[in-house]
């Protein structure tokens, strides 16, 4: 898709599989966000279904640029956090921001983000559900649990790299393009932010509460096997520490 001059400060990253339904929805409700936050739209993606056509197709109807990177199988390196970090290099605003597709993430939370950033002069701002009037409640009991338990092993791994941060397993946040080298990052499954803190302790921090969200449309891909992969990639974070 043709890559149009930049309006607004903000690069939005969005990694995506099998999330067709979810792509009218969102653009609808980013297309409503103030003037100078949203600059563009990069969905990498890594999909079997037709997602890439619903994003081409839909791309003509908004009044940002909407950038479209389809990885094909053998190509997906890194899972989910592997395409927010090919989104990363492609990227042409001064703040990068990251949210999934599935709208559990409000958009219109991106705006507060933006302007926390600007405001306090942070270098990466966190969604966070866990404080600042941020709620849990869309994740569900299960995930909940799992979802904590997670996070405790990433504070015991790196208590002074999270510091300051509260919502460390969130996928939901703004990081300064000028802060951040994409070549030193090297994910793989879904936890992206937590590499970012990892291999970036000085990052200036804020945070910015949500409520997050039921899912809008399609199926989770939180897995048993996906868990499995957070845990090796926190141990070889922690060994590379």
């Amino acid at each position: 898709m043709e890559r149009s001059e930049l309006t607004g400060a903000v690069s939005l990253i969005v990694p995506t599989r099998n999330e067709a339904a979810n792509i009218s929805e969102l653009l609808v409700r980013l297309g409503r966000l103030p003037a100078g936050v949203l600059g563009e739209v990069i969905f990498v993606d890594d999909s079997e279904d037709d997602t890439p056509a619903t994003v081409a197709y839909l791309a003509r109807g908004v009044d940002f640029p909407v950038d479209l990177v389809h990885r094909e199988p053998g190509l997906r390196d890194g899972g989910l956090s592997g395409a927010v970090v090919e989104g990363f290099r492609r990227a042409r605003g001064q703040w990068l921001a990251v949210m999934d597709a599935d709208l559990q993430h409000p958009p219109e939370v991106l705006a507060a983000l933006f302007a926390e950033g600007e405001l306090a002069g942070a270098d990466i701002v966190c969604a966070t559900r866990n404080r600042c009037g941020g709620d849990r409640a869309g994740l569900g009991a299960a995930r909940d649990v799992i979802s904590r338990s997670f996070a405790a092993s990433a504070r015991r791994a790196f208590p002074r790299c999270l510091r300051g941060v509260s919502d460390p397993m969130s996928g939901f946040f703004l990081v300064r393009r000028s802060a951040l080298d994409p070549e030193a990052l090297h994910p793989t499954g879904f936890k992206i932010l937590l590499e970012i803190l990892a291999r970036n302790p000085a990052l200036r921090r804020a945070e910015v509460g949500y409520k997050f969200a039921p899912r809008f449309a399609g199926d989770s891909k939180a897995s048993l096997k996906e868990g499995v992969v957070y845990l090796r990639h926190l141990a070889r974070l922690r060994l590379a520490a």
